[in-house]
C-alpha cells in the first residue's frame, strides 16, 4: 500500500528542497527531513527571513536507488527550473547515497543567489568563494573564537 500524505500549500515567495528517495529505504525519508532541517538552519544564518520549504517524492514517482536533491528559489512544477544539488542513483555503498549537509550548502547558495550583502555578519562571499577557501575562513574563525 503506498503512502499517501496531505500536502500543505507551499508559500510561492520562498524556495523549495525537492528530495526523491527510493521508497523501499524507510529510513532515507528521516534522513531527507534531517537535511533539510540542517540546510533550512544553515541558509537561515545567511538570510533570517528564510523559510526553505520542503517535498519529498512529489507525485509518488520515487525511482528505486535513489537520493536525488534539487532546490528552487520559488516552487514549481517543472524539473527544468530546479537545480540540481546531489544525486545518488549511481553512488554506492547506499551509505553514499545521503548527502550531508556540507555537501550541499554552496551550490544550494548558488542556486538561491546568496550573497555577501545577504550573508548578514557573515564574510564569506559563497557564490565567489571555493570550497577550499570557506574551509580556510572556518577554521580560522574557530580559532579566534577559542
Amino acid at each position: 500500500m503506498k503512502r499517501v500524505e496531505a500536502t500543505t500549500e507551499l508559500d510561492p515567495r520562498q524556495p523549495v528542497l525537492y528530495i526523491e528517495h527510493c521508497p523501499v529505504t524507510t529510513a532515507y525519508r528521516k534522513q531527507a527531513q534531517s537535511l533539510h532541517a540542517s540546510l533550512a538552519e544553515a541558509l537561515r544564518t545567511m538570510q533570517p527571513e528564510l523559510k526553505l520549504q520542503l517535498r519529498i517524492n512529489e507525485n509518488n514517482a520515487s525511482r528505486m536507488g535513489a537520493f536525488e536533491v534539487q532546490i528552487a528559489a520559488r516552487p514549481t512544477d517543472e524539473p527544468q527550473h530546479r537545480y540540481p544539488l546531489w544525486t545518488g542513483i549511481t553512488r554506492v555503498p547506499v551509505t553514499a547515497k545521503v548527502p550531508n549537509v556540507d555537501d550541499i550548502i554552496v551550490p544550494a547558495c548558488l542556486a538561491l543567489r546568496l550573497r555577501h550583502s545577504q550573508a548578514g555578519a557573515s564574510h564569506i562571499n559563497l557564490v565567489r568563494t571555493s570550497d577550499r577557501d570557506i574551509n580556510k575562513i572556518l577554521q580560522r574563525d574557530r580559532r579566534n573564537s577559542l
